[in-house]
This record gives structure tokens, sequence and C-alpha cells, in this order.
């Protein structure tokens, strides 16, 4: 039976270099012969500009056993809503006789669409890399990467309600909802079905993030980027997700103020990036910076993860 990936997530204010910190890692992790895929959910596309090459939806083999995608966000929302828009019609065909392509155009704007445009994307990466050790994330901004996180409770709150509702209504007009069928019951209301489906689904997406989820975040040794760091590790708490650990990302020379490289949150694992002097830009100067840095970020990360009780029944 295969195994699914260890997800790691990178999070961070903009500019603070978590699509660096990914990069760094994912590499790392490649070379030490595990086998990674690297997916950004970011729309500034920066993993293209660190490995120097374009990335799209197809994944990219940039090393043996590394592939990078660059998610493409809005053609994920055109997909998730072919896909809301197939069970639809084939669910309730009595809706067909609307013209329902006009009500979707106006429901791709909504609030909260990229979100779940991007839970789909993250629910089939996961499925597409089962087997796989690693699938490491580089989030987008902090707004949408916490929208992402929270969406499975938020949505949750309104399905309990559909649920009761169709329930209610059920009961009020004495729709007998199921039959009996050679023994088996079979369940008759579509929409009962479909609300139970999306309830399911969002249970498990919550269960993960709670469960399963190993969530960096990066940050400078400047007291703006560190309160965003405190603002989600405060979120994520809320949320009943741990911090893995933390990224201090050093963009001037020296070690910086200690009250602001270790900002004393509640996880075991902190890893200083030194100040790079130069681009860090290119697989060979990537790599070049990890070992000249005497960073072993595959066995620090393996070790965090280990500590977490993240780790995957059956992984060593």
């Amino acid at each position: 039976m295969k195994m699914e990936p260890e997800v790691l997530f990178f999070l961070g204010k903009g500019g603070t270099g978590k699509s660096t910190c990914a990069a760094l890692c994912a590499l790392d992790l490649a070379g030490a012969g595990l086998k990674v895929c690297l997916s950004s959910l970011d729309d500034a596309h920066n993993l293209c500009d660190i490995f120097q090459t374009s990335f799209s939806h197809a994944p990219k083999t940039v090393l043996p056993s590394l592939e990078v995608i660059q998610v493409d966000k809005d053609r994920e929302i055109a997909s998730y809503l072919e896909g809301v828009t197939r069970k639809v019609k084939r669910n309730f065909t009595y809706l067909t006789a609307f013209n329902l392509s006009n009500y979707f155009d106006v429901l791709k704007l909504s609030p909260g669409m990229e979100a779940h445009a991007l839970a789909a994307s993250f629910s089939d990466l996961k499925k597409k890399y089962m087997g796989w050790d690693y699938l490491i994330i580089d989030m987008p901004p902090t707004a949408l990467s916490l929208s992402f996180f929270n969406l499975p409770t938020l949505s949750l709150l309104w399905v309990d309600q559909l649920e009761k509702l169709r329930l209610d209504i059920n009961k009020k007009k004495e729709i007998i909802s199921k039959i009996k069928l050679a023994g088996k019951e079979i369940a008759q209301d579509k929409v009962l079905a479909r609300i139970m489906e999306i309830k399911s689904d969002h249970l498990k997406l919550k269960s993960f993030f709670e469960h399963r989820a190993i969530c960096y975040v990066v940050h400078n040794a400047d007291a703006l980027s560190l309160a965003e760091t405190r603002r989600i590790a405060d979120q994520l708490a809320t949320l009943g997700i741990k911090l893995a650990g933390l990224f201090c990302n050093h963009r001037t020379p020296g070690k910086g103020d200690p009250n602001t490289t270790d900002p004393g949150l509640p996880c075991r694992t902190l890893i200083n990036l030194p100040y790079a002097a130069y681009p860090l830009v290119g697989i060979d100067t990537l790599t070049r910076f990890t070992r000249q840095a005497g960073l072993d970020l595959s066995g620090t990360l393996r070790k965090s993860i280990t500590r977490q009780s993240f780790q995957c029944p059956g992984r060593s």
C-alpha cells in the first residue's frame, strides 16, 4: 500500500524568502535520495526565477528525484467550477433547463473561491504524489494562506447548517428519503447526499491540517516580518495546527538581533540561514550555498518532523 507523502508548507510575509527556503529544502531532500515534489501556490512565480526555468501545472523534472510544479490559480478555479458543474448536472437533472453557465460565471468571482480552488489543487497533488517521500508547498501571501487553512473549519459551519435545514425540510414535507430494496437502504435525497459528501471532504481536510500538516514560517531578523510570523503562528494555533519550525533568513550581514532572530514561539526547530552575498538562483548556486553554510536541511527537517509526531506510520 502506497503511503501519503509528508507535506511541508512554507509560509511567511511576502519577501522574506519562503520560496528560496522551500527550494533549498527540496534540493537537499532530493540530494539525500528522497523523492520530492516542490509545488508553488503563489502567483508570484518565484520558483521560476530561483531555478531559472519556466514551470507550469505540468510537472517538470529538475533532478532525478525532484519535480517542480507552478499551480495556475485561474486554471484551478476554472477546473474546480467545471467539476462542480458536472456534479450539479449529474445529480440535479431538473436544473438543466436553467442556463447554469451564467451562474458559474458569477460564482468564480465569489469570496473564498481562490481558497476552494487551491484546496482542490492540493488534494489532487496529494493523490498524484502518493508513494513519494515529500510534497513541499510554497504558499501564497499570508491572507490567502490562512484562508486556505481556515477553509474546512469555516465550510463545516455552513455545511452543518445546510444539513440541519435539509433534514428539517424533509421532515416538514414528509419526504421519504430512503426506501428499502433487497434488504438495503438506498438514499433518495440527492441534495442531502451531496451535502454529506461535501461534509466528509472538509472533515478529512480539517483532520489532515490538524494532524499531518507540517508548517514552517520564514521570517527575517527584523521586527516587521517577526510580527507577521507571530500572527501566522497564532492563527494556525486557533485552527489546531502545530507549527513545526521557523526559518530565520538573514538578509543583511551579521547574526542580527537575538530578539528578532529567535521569536520564542512554541516550536522546537529554528533554522538560521546565513546572509548570502550573491543571488541564490540556479541549482548549482543553491547547492553550493547549503554546503558552504554547513546546513543539513534534510536531516534537520526529518528530525523536526519526528519530534513533532508528524511521522507517518511505516516511515523511517
